[in-house]
């Protein structure tokens, strides 16, 4: 769990329960100075050796007494986040099941876990996901074991509600990120309303991290201190686009089969064929069109009104989240002494590039290791002798007279 708790912790602790922001760089440049305060966090981060091929061993310290094995981290959002899959862990003992009610009445299944007296508290948001919240069990684990109490509240129309209601996304179906940003409002206010709370921050995770920015842009009541996302998409339509096939076509002369897949596995009640089929579903239900929906989604526009400090990082963790997304955030925040986009991307690659620098080399190597090294050998046990041997002896003696 290290790897978690420096990446994450330490962030949390320095943005929501400190104060004021020192000018701090773009994306992908030196870390900011030591007076700021995401100073001290990042620096630490930065301080961490590098896991190229991280293996998991031993079990999660998160979950006491309950022997649950550590695991790759993209199990979480894969096969740990599977019903009945045995690496789905087990949330810990301490959460309990919640109903969160968003503002246009959705329900939505939560967990939360509290501790007594008085302590912090984070919201986790998960990313699109069939089974929502189960992909993030892991984080909200952590955050809990390390002193936060922790909501963890599904979004609206994922798994758990289209089974407790088939009629669900007849009433709040998925938007992209529209409603859902909603829903993360909601499931603030409901740890907000818990005894003994004190700041809130919010963490989330690829759709989850754009629909935390858009959170954070409608948080007129200040609930949120802090934020921290994963891989944001900069612009849900720009998203979409990226996953379109041919390269740089064309509407209609477009097929995103990315997205169409995904949406297939996600979106109840899993018989949309593509994602503007969703929207249009949704748009007749909230009685707007698809275009006005997709107009709430952008998070690059809307974070120049997040008040808090917000701190997004991109680091190739998610395949369909393209690193243009941190080259739009950084844009978009300029001048922004309270936000950062960390854009781990490049240090990343000249890591790889160097590791495959070095089995490139090796590889040369070793062909001609294979080619050379059987001759070298064979010839370094013949016997080879060089000597002399008298077989007689001539000589010239001068005569005289």
């Amino acid at each position: 769990m290290a790897r978690r708790v420096l990446q994450l912790l330490t962030i949390l602790t320095v943005a929501v329960l400190g104060s004021g922001l020192a000018a701090l760089p773009p994306a992908g440049h030196a870390i900011a100075a030591p007076t700021s305060p995401f100073a001290t966090a990042l620096n630490a981060i930065e301080a961490l050796p590098y896991q190229s091929s991280y293996i998991p061993a031993g079990f999660d310290s998160a979950f006491p007494g309950q022997n649950v094995l550590n695991d790759a981290p993209a199990e979480d959002y894969t096969s740990g986040s599977i019903p009945d899959s045995p690496d789905l862990p087990p949330w810990p003992l301490a959460f309990r099941q919640v109903k969160v009610t968003s503002a246009d009445g959705a329900p939505l299944i939560a967990e939360l876990g509290m501790h007594p007296g008085s302590h912090p508290g984070v919201v986790v948001v998960h990313g699109f996901n069939t089974h929502g919240i189960l992909s993030v069990i892991r984080w909200a684990a952590m955050l809990y074991a390390n002193g936060y109490d922790v909501i963890a509240s599904d979004q609206r129309d994922y798994s758990f509600e289209y089974s407790a209601d088939s009629t669900y996304p007849t009433k709040w179906p998925q938007s992209f990120g529209w409603k859902e940003s909603q829903d993360v409002l909601a499931a603030g206010r409901y740890l907000h309303a818990q005894k003994g709370v004190g700041a809130i921050g919010v963490v989330g995770f690829s759709e989850g991290a754009q629909n935390t920015v858009l959170a954070l842009s409608q948080d007129t009541t200040h609930l949120f201190s802090a934020g921290i996302t994963f891989s944001a998409p900069a612009d849900q339509n720009t998203q979409i686009y990226s996953t379109a096939v041919p390269t740089n076509c064309q509407t209609p002369n477009c097929a995103y089969p990315v997205t169409d897949a995904l949406v297939a596995l996600v979106v109840p009640p899993y018989s949309y064929a593509d994602p503007c089929a969703v929207l249009a579903a949704a748009g007749s239900v909230y009685h707007v069109t698809p275009y006005s929906i997709l107009g709430h989604e952008s998070a690059m526009h809307v974070q120049s009104s997040v008040r808090v400090p917000l701190l997004n990082f991109y680091s190739a963790d998610d395949s369909l989240v393209s690193p243009v997304d941190a080259q739009l955030m950084d844009a978009f925040e300029h001048g922004n002494a309270n936000q950062l986009t960390l854009d781990l991307v490049p240090e990343e690659r000249r890591e790889r590039e160097a590791d495959r620098r070095h089995w490139d080399g090796r590889l040369t190597r070793l062909e001609r290791e294979l080619r050379d090294e059987p001759r070298r050998l064979r010839e370094s046990y013949e016997v080879r002798a060089h000597r002399l041997e008298p077989v007689g002896l001539v000589y010239l003696w001068p005569a005289s007279g």
